[in-house]
């Protein structure tokens, strides 16, 4: 190859290695759908609203193994208020989220929508609920006074004032990121990139666990936060609006924001160690193994321990229960194991009773996650119980294959209409207990998920 040959190779490589770079940094279109002219937009007649909650770091998270955030309590705040069932829904995929925009699928989308937004005038939002501002963060060991490239998540609901940037040599440019905040801070941190853009309410979150990240300034204004609604439940939106609109003026809605924005939070502190540990308990290799031997997933059961005996092997519980798992004897002993049984051996026979649950269930449903809620269920009050429930469900014209059509004839077992109907088998039975079992078990469960790899 002559001298001009690898000159125009070259040149060639260096001109291609800057389109992709250009390419890489172009602003990422975001995903919106367009209203259509004929929609039409259901309302919800019902006592419960659905919620979908994107799992902001600060919004959405596990603090000693309870389920916490700033959104997720406030949420439930609202709902105590108003009387109102909430049923959670939780995705960390914004664009999932912008797929339910125009649409009745939820009464509340708990979603920052970015100020910019194009059709974001034609969703129907709440009144703020808070606020918050961009701020820079860079890598100690960034150049001081030089441009560079500034990092942009994937979700990230402010503006960016270019006159707030730092004056240094240079012109700064924005690489538009297809990754979270959460995700490219890792990269921060290993001095894979050296700026990087976030909220301030992310950047308290993460600030104390990582070494090398600094926060150095706030670069926008303050963004108002607001719920996306569904625009057919006049109602019940009134009742919304009102309800934030007083409740941000009291002291328990201060002590909340400090709660989750105060740089030196409890939660925020123990909540982000626990989740950067990656671990819930010291068992947690126990019951990977026996979960990915009987089909179990490990935070599944991770959740149920900690409901039935937090992780406590010597506790003793009504009836004889007994040990991590709280097994009754009788059914501890089908299973080979007693009081005197290790923890491993109870864990296991535990995994293998959940796993015994799940494939009880799966003639009545299909749809493996639905399902659990009967596993669980079946695990706090016995599957004769909950195979009567569903029995009384199929009888009187319920979803069977829907827990909160099932679990309705569990609460019915109490009354002596349904306990001596011919269909169940398992007599009286007082289901409100076990009911709301379920919801702390899977609502747990759920920030696992989201929090905690599924693991081997």
């Amino acid at each position: 190859m002559n001298k001009r040959s690898i000159y125009l190779y070259a040149a060639f490589a260096v001109a291609t290695a800057v389109v992709m770079l250009l390419v890489l940094c172009r602003p990422q279109p975001v995903y919106t759908p367009i209203p259509k002219d004929d929609v039409v937009y259901v309302e919800n007649r019902t006592n419960t609203l659905h919620v979908l909650l994107f799992c902001h770091s600060s919004d959405y998270f596990l603090y000693r193994g309870t389920t916490v955030g700033f959104q997720y309590e406030l949420l439930n705040i609202l709902g105590d208020s108003l009387q109102k069932d909430i049923e959670f829904t939780y995705t960390t995929d914004p664009e999932e989220v912008r797929s339910h925009f125009f649409t009745s699928d939820f009464d509340i989308i708990a979603f920052d929508v970015d100020p910019n937004q194009s059709n974001r005038d034609k969703l129907c939002l709440s009144e703020p609920h808070s606020t918050f501002h961009p701020v820079l963060l860079q890598h100690r060991k960034a150049l001081p006074d030089t441009a560079d490239v500034i990092h942009v998540p994937s979700h990230f609901p402010c503006t960016i004032i270019d006159d707030s940037l730092p004056v240094v040599n240079g012109k700064w440019q924005f690489c538009s990121d297809t990754l979270l905040a959460e995700e490219l801070v890792e990269l921060l941190q290993d001095d894979s990139i050296h700026y990087l853009v976030t909220d301030c309410n992310t950047a308290i979150m993460l600030d104390p666990f990582y070494s090398d990240l600094q926060v150095v300034k706030s670069i926008g204004p303050e963004v108002e936060r607001r719920w996306v609604l569904n625009p057919a439940n006049v109602s019940k939106n009134d009742s919304i609006n009102a309800w934030l609109t007083s409740f941000r003026q009291t002291v328990a809605y201060d002590k909340l924001c400090n709660k989750y924005f105060h740089p030196r939070s409890k939660y925020i502190l123990q909540g982000g160690s626990e989740k950067r540990r990656q671990s819930i308990s010291s068992y947690d290799a126990i019951m990977k193994r026996y979960g990915a031997k009987y089909g179990v997933d490990w935070r599944l059961i991770s959740s149920i321990i900690r409901q039935e005996s937090n992780f406590k092997t010597d506790h003793v519980g009504v009836g004889g229960s007994f040990g991590i798992m709280q097994l009754m004897p009788a059914t501890a002993a089908s299973y080979g194991v007693s009081d005197t049984s290790s923890v491993e051996e109870q864990i296991c026979a535990g995994v293998r009773l959940i796993a015994k649950h799940d494939k009880l269930f799966k003639k009545y449903v299909e749809d493996d996650d639905e399902r659990l809620y009967f596993t669980v269920a079946s695990y706090n009050a016995g599957s004769g119980h909950i195979v009567d429930a569903c029995e009384l469900c199929i009888k009187y014209g319920g979803d069977v294959s829907s827990w909160k059509d099932v679990s309705e004839y569990l609460i019915l077992k109490k009354e002596h209409q349904y306990y001596t109907d011919p269909v169940v088998k398992c007599g009286y039975y007082p289901g409100r207990h076990t009911v709301n079992y379920v919801e702390k078990v899977m609502s747990r469960y759920h920030g696992y998920r989201m929090s905690l790899p599924a693991g081997k």
